[in-house]
């Protein structure tokens, strides 16, 4: 099993971020600006830090000759209270410490990187995060994920309503690391997603009217592809406003048991009344791509159309998306104003609001994982 590295040191966070950004610079260029990049240079990153340091300056605990940078660079060469967890040059670093933030001096407990994982002892914050650079076309992925979580309730506690503090700051810090490295590394101009030919366009040859949408996700195709699976109001419930299209009953929020394959020809219930239609699969190929569709009569109209379900990796553990439907209607006023009007609004809406949920459930799971990894590179 593939994952991330930071899964295995903090295989269980409370809070999580993440962060994704798409560069032309080529993955050893990237590496090299992320790995080594000083946030000092940006003034008011060390504005903040200066006054996050002000209790230190007021009763004299700051050496007068106190390294100022901020970066991995200080870490690895200064007693900062953070460590390097593990590291794969030119790939990925994760950065851990242990701590009791909340305090204006912050006290840090010593332990070395090999305890990092195990370390329960109550009254600290544990926090890592990682840096992430993966190839990407021509250029690369760069991800910042950060986790966070505690040795127990009181100190979880303290930590959460620290954090809704200084959270503010720590996040426009890293949107502006990452603005920064867009910057330096260039920033990738990704595909027009409407004008990528996908599987399933080949159904309808003459198309009316086509609808693309997409959404990164942090997980790995595999768990996205049994949730695709699950799809229909024969399985799951198709995971967008159940009110409309699951007969207000809520959609599974987990993976099944016996759900986890599709075969072309099978049908899934368009509604929770089989009576009312049903989607017929088209084409099934693991773990890439799902696509479903149907053809029917709508006010007195000849009806066809096709549902594509794309999986395109961008990174080892996240994956891009990409929903297509594509409709032809028999020409007439209400064919256009089903097609131009209304079923880009309703369609539109309810897409965003599946693409959302998949999104929460197969970042949820691929957090949960547990790594099997039993031994890594320091």
């Amino acid at each position: 099993m593939i994952m991330r590295a930071i899964q295995k040191y903090l295989p269980d966070p409370r809070h999580t971020e993440i962060k994704r950004i798409f560069v032309s610079a080529k993955p050893a260029e990237a590496w090299k600006v992320a790995r080594h990049f000083d946030a000092s240079a940006i003034s008011w990153v060390r504005l903040l830090f200066d006054i996050r340091m002000l209790p230190e300056k007021l009763t004299g605990d700051v050496h007068p000759q106190k390294d100022h940078r901020i970066g991995i660079d200080q870490i690895t060469e200064d007693d900062t209270g953070f460590m390097i967890l593990h590291e794969i040059a030119g790939k990925e670093v994760v950065i851990g410490s242990v701590g009791q933030f909340w305090h204006l001096t912050i006290p840090f407990a010593k332990i070395d990187p090999y305890n990092f994982k195990d370390f329960r002892e109550p009254g600290w914050g544990k926090l890592a995060w990682a840096i992430v650079v993966e190839p990407y076309l021509d250029g690369s992925t760069i991800s910042f994920e950060l986790r966070t979580t505690a040795t127990d309730e009181d100190s979880w506690k303290k930590l959460k309503n620290y954090y809704r503090i200084i959270g503010i700051g720590s996040k426009a810090i890293r949107s502006s690391l990452m603005t920064h490295y867009e910057t330096v590394l260039g920033r990738m101009e990704l595909p027009d997603e409407d004008k990528l030919a996908l599987p399933g366009d080949e159904i309808i040859h003459e198309v009316r009217y086509s609808y693309t949408h997409a959404k990164n996700i942090e997980a790995p195709p595999d768990i996205i592809w049994q949730y695709l699976m699950q799809l229909g109001c024969d399985r799951a419930g198709w995971y967008s406003i159940d009110l409309l299209d699951h007969d207000g009953k809520p959609s599974v929020n987990h993976l099944v048991k016996g759900w986890e394959t599709r075969n072309i020809g099978d049908k899934l219930a368009a509604t929770p009344n089989d009576r009312d239609g049903f989607f017929d699969v088209y084409a099934v190929n693991h773990e890439n791509y799902f696509v479903i569709g149907g053809h029917s009569r709508r006010l007195g109209k000849e009806f066809r159309m096709s549902w594509s379900f794309v999986l395109e990796s961008i990174g080892v553990d996240a994956t891009r998306l990409i929903t297509r439907v594509r409709l032809n209607i028999e020409p007439g006023f209400n064919s256009w104003l089903q097609g131009t009007l209304i079923a880009p609004l309703i369609h539109g809406i309810m897409q965003h609001v599946q693409l959302k949920t998949l999104k929460r459930y197969a970042e949820r799971d691929a957090m949960l994982r547990q790594s099997n990894i039993s031994k890594m590179a320091f």
